[in-house]
């Protein structure tokens, strides 16, 4: 157990050892890389990257990721219409 409090805590030590500004830089950054890479992977699956906006309010990021997570996929959506067409046979 000392073992793993010592590696979780290592982050957190050396941000209370930092300067003030430059534990608000990491900090920064850390959120910044979030919301882009964030932002990227929901323009990826088809969705506004705007809706990464939701990490930043509390709980909302829960919701949104279920929401997310339970929706239907724009891929999804385009199969089941390719199959509808007949451009594509059904599955099974």
């Amino acid at each position: 157990m000392r073992d793993l409090l010592a590696l979780y805590a290592a982050p957190v030590d050396v941000l209370l050892h930092l300067p003030e500004w430059a534990g608000h830089i990491v900090i920064g950054l850390t959120i910044m890389v979030k919301i882009a890479l964030g932002g990227w992977v929901l323009a990826r699956t088809g969705r506004s990257p705007l809706w990464i906006l939701l990490l930043l309010v509390p709980y909302a990021d829960l919701i949104g990721l279920w929401v997310f997570a339970y929706s239907e996929w724009p891929a999804e959506a385009l199969v089941r219409a390719k199959i509808e067409a007949g451009e594509i046979p059904p599955p099974g």
